[in-house]
């Protein structure tokens, strides 16, 4: 008897050591990485900019949607390693969330607008349909399709672990035209 308990209080710590080690060093991704795969939801949204109407039809190709807005500071953070994609050809669709169209165009005008398109979303129904939580999140799309999804701010560490391998196994080109 006294050996099965001096072999039982030994095994259930090897245990549970081995469950945690193995669980915790099995994923290798990051807590804000969704690759699940999901058509792009049907819109039709107004411009930040005017009253013309953007639907999903008019987007085509390999981009970014970025959901962003003026009341998010984390936007703020990511903004800059945005206009670096931006400036390296990177297409870019801004999706403003839940945001005033005034303050949303003067923060683009005081930190400048690294997007292609930008919709504005201000019940934020697509955001909704996309499964947004929340501000900054980031979406990968081609065909229509999105392939990869981060929730979070998106910089160099993030654009290289998440993005570039997913972009580089598909062969996508993701150039702004």
């Amino acid at each position: 008897m006294k050996l099965l308990l001096k072999i039982i209080i030994f095994i259930i710590p090897l245990i549970i050591f081995s469950f945690f080690y193995l669980y915790l060093s099995k994923d290798n991704s990051y807590p804000g990485a969704d690759y699940k795969k999901f058509d792009l939801p049907a819109f039709e949204l107004q411009s930040l900019y005017d009253e013309n109407f953007i639907s999903n039809n008019l987007l085509d190709g390999t981009y970014l949607v970025n959901v962003w807005a003026s009341w998010c500071i984390t936007c703020r953070v990511e903004h800059g390693f945005l206009t670096e994609l931006s400036n390296n050809n990177i297409n870019i669709v801004g999706l403003n969330y839940k945001d005033n169209r005034d303050d949303a165009i003067e923060w683009l005008v005081k930190y400048g607008n690294p997007y292609e398109v930008v919709i504005h979303d201000l019940k934020g129904s697509l955001a909704l349909d996309m499964g947004v939580t929340g501000a900054p999140e980031t979406f990968l799309i081609t065909d229509q399709r999105v392939i990869a999804h981060y929730r979070g701010e998106i910089n160099n560490m993030i654009w290289n672990d998440v993005f570039l391998p997913v972009i580089k196994e598909r062969g996508l080109v993701i150039d702004a035209k």
